[in-house]
């Protein structure tokens, strides 16, 4: 497989693993499983995957993964394959593994909440950060507004130093709103988790929830999400 189709496949991989397996309970999936052909696929082509995924696992791009496939409400795969620890001793994946969104926290959770509160008429995506977050406002970082952090263009750096978080969170906070920017609001695309940051704090203070909570009672609580959301309840780390 050529490094573009691996890139294909596994883009495509990450849209189903984070949407699909840490929301699967150990019990039978409420999706009803069917087969391909009953909601239009291809059954041949989704055996492909087989094959797709042990060659990578083969080939160490990855210790193991998820894979769950549905249309018109009803599942067609659900399969899991590899491992999901290799250290001390490898223990097999499962279809019920919590996996971590890591960076898809960002649309997932982080900027969905956002978009919440703007459509409460709560935040207001064009007015700057600092209406809401004032000591926001050091350095140069007074005029970037809600919708620049989303898009990744106030200018902010990708991430600040480990050792900014060492001492504490109250010291941490004090550290990223004293950053300075590295280009101009709205000038050029720079991904950043510092500026996805400065939105969780953002979504706290004006709606005075902490992000977990908000973003469970408000969209994953709703959606009936119950496996998935920060801080894992002792019931799930085991998996």
């Amino acid at each position: 497989m050529t490094g573009n189709a691996y890139h294909r496949f596994f883009v495509l991989l990450t849209v189903v693993l984070p949407l699909v397996a840490p929301s699967v309970a150990a019990a039978p999936p409420k999706l009803p499983m069917v087969e391909p052909e009953a909601v239009g696929m291809d059954g041949g082509k989704l055996r492909e995957i087989d094959r797709e995924v042990a060659a990578a696992i083969a080939e160490k791009k990855m210790p193991g993964c998820v894979v769950g496939v549905g249309r018109r409400g009803k599942l067609v795969l659900l399969k899991a394959y590899g491992d999901k620890q290799v250290r001390p001793s490898p223990v097999p994946m499962t279809t019920d593994t919590v996996f971590d969104l890591a960076s898809l926290t960002k649309p997932i959770a982080t900027a969905t909440s956002v978009m919440i509160l703007v459509e409460r008429g709560r935040i207001d995506l064009d007015a700057p950060v600092a209406r809401y977050l004032p000591e926001f406002a050091q350095n140069g970082k007074e005029a970037i507004t809600v919708r620049q952090l989303l898009t990744h263009q106030g200018g902010l750096i990708a991430d600040n130093h480990l050792r900014d978080y060492r001492d504490g969170a109250e010291l941490a906070w004090e550290r990223i709103f004293a950053l300075r920017p590295i280009a101009a609001p709205g000038a050029k695309l720079i991904y950043t988790d510092v500026g996805f940051l400065v939105l969780g704090r953002l979504v706290e203070r004006v709606s005075g929830m902490t992000l977990r909570d908000f973003s469970r009672q408000n969209l994953f609580a709703p959606l009936g999400m119950s496996e998935t959301g920060y801080l894992p309840e002792s019931s799930l780390q085991s998996r």
